[in-house]
């Protein structure tokens, strides 16, 4: 069997090696499943270059998301579940960067048999953060005016549809000029540019209404700029490491307006939430990918054999969309 894995920590296209390794057999409570698809997100590339929340040993097996078949199950496991298209929940206990993987089965969401194989894999990562970031913090009503910086990024485009869905309005920061369009085109209400008069624009843009929550995915200045719009009381919540930036707000915000700050991580939330509440999470966004409301552009699926090429693609942060192996039937 085919795997990806990691000998040693470094960068990506350097460190990560294709091995050939015997298949393992499901044990008790367990599952085999066959990958079928198994996207490289920015957490990958974090944990391959040992800055990331864990550090596994060494050599360790790489991929944190994906679906996949059932193909054997071990004793204490319905045998029915063969066949079954699973969601691979993301909790670092399996892997996906491989042909098949073994999974205990409270890790194993079944899903639609008959949706887009590529987007039912991203449903792992990105989406349930989004949702979480939505609907943990406050409790929004429609017509609320949420922010989010780093507004181009895969996670912050499901915000954007769930903010959508949920009857919210959307203020988008993001880097650069050309990632606006998109963005409109997608259905956010209000799209800027970073730049020294972001809350200028931005305060126009929303007008009397204040900001009711800011999602933060870049840390720096934006927020700063931003959270003098947030309502008293409001809060700020922060779920993305990449750019290694710290947190920057006025202590006159924070002390004065009783701004709260928080950290997200989709680990944490995995390990303090009742599994079946994580699975029907999981479920009630499978819909949606079914429905057409949650979608991520897809710029290109990578075989196995090809990952350097792919690993080094996913890197690139002038993608337009997520880079994923597909294997089987969906390459």
């Amino acid at each position: 069997m085919k795997t990806l894995q990691l000998s040693t920590f470094g960068e990506p296209t350097d460190v990560v090696e294709l091995a050939e390794i015997a298949s393992a057999d499901a044990g008790p409570g367990q599952l085999a499943v066959a990958i079928e698809a198994a996207p490289i997100n920015p957490s990958d590339l974090m944990l391959i270059r040992g800055v990331y929340g864990v550090r596994p040993e060494l050599p360790a097996a790489l991929g944190a998301e994906g679906i996949g078949r059932v193909v054997a199950v071990g004793d204490g496991v319905d045998t029915a579940r063969v066949g079954e298209r699973v969601l691979i929940v993301p909790t670092l206990e399996q892997t996906t960067w491989r042909e098949r993987t073994i999974v205990d089965e409270r890790n194993a969401v079944p899903i639609d048999a008959d949706g887009d194989p590529l987007q039912l894999a991203m449903l792992g990562i990105n989406p349930i953060t989004a949702y979480s970031l939505l609907h943990r913090y406050v409790k929004l009503a429609p017509g609320a005016w949420v922010a989010q910086t780093g507004a181009s990024s895969a996670t912050a485009r499901y915000v954007l549809a769930l903010a959508r869905h949920a009857g919210l309005r959307t203020l988008n920061v993001v880097r650069r000029a050309d990632s606006a369009e998109s963005l409109l085109e997608a259905g956010g209400d209000v799209v800027l540019v970073e730049g020294d008069d972001l809350a200028d624009q931005a305060a126009d843009a929303i007008g009397e209404a204040p900001l009711e929550l800011i999602i933060d995915g870049v840390a720096g200045e934006p927020v700063a700029q931003l959270a003098p719009l947030l309502k008293t009381g409001g809060q700020i919540v922060s779920y993305t490491a990449r750019g290694r930036q710290p947190l920057s707000i006025s202590i006159l915000d924070l002390i004065f307006r009783g701004l709260s700050v928080h950290g997200y991580w989709l680990n944490l939330w995995l390990e303090s939430t009742p599994r079946e509440t994580v699975a029907q999470t999981y479920r009630e966004l499978a819909t949606l990918v079914a429905d057409g409301t949650l979608a991520a552009p897809v710029e290109a699926t990578y075989a196995l054999a090809d990952y350097r090429e792919a690993i080094a693609h996913a890197a690139h942060n002038d993608r337009n969309g997520k880079v994923l192996f597909a294997l089987g039937s969906t390459q």
